[in-house]
């Protein structure tokens, strides 16, 4: 298990856990960031990080992106 802001350029993983209050959770859940989910990491710089999540590019704070733990998922598995 490891953080979106630990992960690699490219590579997916499925959510696990969200660390952080109600209000933290009820505000990803918004933007369809929910465990079980599957992100993409499509950028990671010194500003904002960039995930693909149903489709939809998210710009995450980086603090925020170390509250969120996934698994990784190789690129062959099936997907629903």
């Amino acid at each position: 298990m490891k953080t979106i802001l630990q992960m690699k350029k490219g590579e997916r993983g499925r959510i696990l856990l969200i660390k952080g209050g109600k209000g933290k959770v009820l505000r990803l859940a918004e933007l369809g960031i929910t465990p079980g989910e599957e992100v993409i990491l499509a950028q990671k710089s010194f500003g904002p990080v960039i995930i693909k999540v149903k489709d939809t590019s998210l710009a995450l704070g980086r603090g925020l992106a170390e509250s969120i733990f996934v698994e990784e998922v190789s690129n062959g598995e099936d997907q629903d």
